[in-house]
C-alpha cells in the first residue's frame, strides 16, 4: 500500500520512560509494514534500558529535544523516516497509514494527531485559550494554523481522516528523509539552551510549511500519547518554568514569525499587533489568576522571561542563524 516507499523509525530519548517505552517498541513489531532499522538516539550520559525487545539500536547523541532530533540520520538509508518520541503506542497498521497518506497527498510530512485537540474537555479548551490564546477555528482546509501572534488554531471538527496543516505535534511524524535536512533544523539548536525546549513541535514542523513543504495531519493514525513526561519532568518541577515558557515563546515568534527571512514592514507591523495584543492578554491573566492560585512569582517570571528573549534575539549568535524561510 505504501507503494515502494521505505521508513525507518527513530526514536529520541532519555532511556527513563519504563514500561511505556517498552510497550512503544513492542507495538513497532507488530507493524503490518515493517521499518528496515529502529534507531534509538539516546542521551549521552543516560544509560540504555535493560530490555531489548526486537531489533532496535542505540546511538548516544547529544542531550536535547532539539539536538536529538536535529540529526543528519546517515546511518538511514530509507526514504522517509518515522519520528518517535519514547511514550507513544501504535495500533498494528499506523506506519502503513501514514505512508499511505504520505504518497496519496505527496507530503513531505505526515504527523499523527496524538493530542486530539478538538475533544479535549470544555475546561481544557478555556484554559488553553486563556493561557496561550490557542482557539479552535472552522474550516475545510487547515489542521493547524498558525498566527501572527506566534499561538496556533485548531480544527474544531475534523471531518476528514487527513488535512493540510501549518504546524503539528512532534511525538510522531512521518518525514521524508530529504525534506527534513533540507530544513536545516540544526539552525534552532539555540532552543535546547533555554533548559526546556518549550514549543519545539512548531519550531521545527511550521518550518516546512514556511519555506513551502507539504505538511499534513492524520486523524485516524492510532497513535495515542502515553505521556511518560520524562523530557519535561524537571521543567514542570522548576520554579522557573514561566520564565523560561515567556522567553521561549517570544524567542520562537521573532524566529519564525517576525523576523523570518521573509518579512516585510508590513508582515512585521501586523505581527508586532498581533503579538502585542498577545502578551498584554496573557498579562492580564496572570494579575488575576495569581492571588486565586498562589503564584506569586508568576507576574514577575513573565515580564523576566519576556525581557530575557528580548535580549537573547540581540545577541550576535542569534543574528547569525540562517534564516528561517530560505
Amino acid at each position: 500500500m505504501s507503494q515502494g516507499l521505505t521508513y525507518s523509525i527513530a526514536i529520541r530519548t532519555l532511556g527513563t520512560a519504563g514500561d511505556k517505552f517498552r510497550r512503544e517498541l513492542e507495538s513497532i513489531s507488530t507493524q503490518t509494514v515493517l521499518p528496515e532499522r529502529v534507531l534509538v538516539y539516546i542521551a549521552e550520559g543516560y544509560p540504555r534500558p535493560d530490555f531489548q525487545i526486537g531489533k532496535e539500536e542505540y546511538i548516544y547523541v547529544r542531550k536535547g529535544m532539539v539536538a536529538q532530533r536535529a540529526l543528519r540520520y546517515d546511518e538511514i538509508g530509507s526514504d522517509c523516516i518515522l519520528m518517535l518520541d519514547d511514550d507513544v503506542l501504535l495500533a498494528p497498521n499506523s506506519a502503513e497509514k501514514l505512508l499511505l497518506a504520505m504518497q496519496e497527498n505527496n507530503a513531505d510530512c505526515v504527523g499523527a494527531d496524538v493530542f486530539r485537540n478538538h475533544l479535549m474537555p470544555l475546561k481544557t479548551k478555556l484554559f488553553a485559550a486563556a493561557s496561550n490564546l490557542v482557539l479552535p477555528h472552522n474550516g475545510s482546509k487547515w489542521a493547524f494554523r498558525v498566527c501572527r501572534n506566534g499561538s496556533f488554531t485548531y480544527n474544531a471538527h475534523p471531518h476528514k481522516s487527513y488535512y493540510r496543516s501549518q504546524s503539528c505535534g512532534g511525538p510522531a511524524m512521518l518525514w521524508r528523509k530529504q525534506a527534513f535536512l533540507n530544513l536545516h533544523i540544526e539552525d534552532e539548536l539555540w532552543l535546547d539552551s533555554l533548559g526546556f525546549a518549550y514549543g519545539d513541535d512548531m519550531l521545527e514542523t511550521y518550518k516546512l510549511q514556511a519555506n513551502g513543504g507539504h505538511l499534513g495531519v492524520l486523524y485516524d493514525a492510532g497513535i495515542v500519547n502515553q505521556d511518560a513526561g520524562t523530557a519535561s519532568g524537571g521543567y514542570k518541577k522548576s520554579a522557573d518554568r514561566l520564565r523560561i515558557r515567556t522567553q521561549a515563546m517570544y524567542m520562537i515568534w521573532w524566529r519564525s514569525i517576525y523576523r523570518n527571512g521573509a518579512d516585510t514592514a508590513w508582515t512585521r507591523s501586523l505581527a508586532v499587533a498581533a503579538f502585542g495584543l498577545k502578551t498584554a492578554w496573557m498579562l492580564l491573566c496572570l494579575i488575576i489568576a495569581s492571588p486565586f492560585m498562589k503564584l506569586e512569582r508568576a507576574v514577575p517570571s513573565y515580564i523576566e522571561g519576556m525581557k530575557e528573549g528580548r535580549k537573547s534575539v540581540r545577541s550576535a549568535d542569534f543574528k547569525s542563524l540562517r534564516p528561517y524561510i530560505a
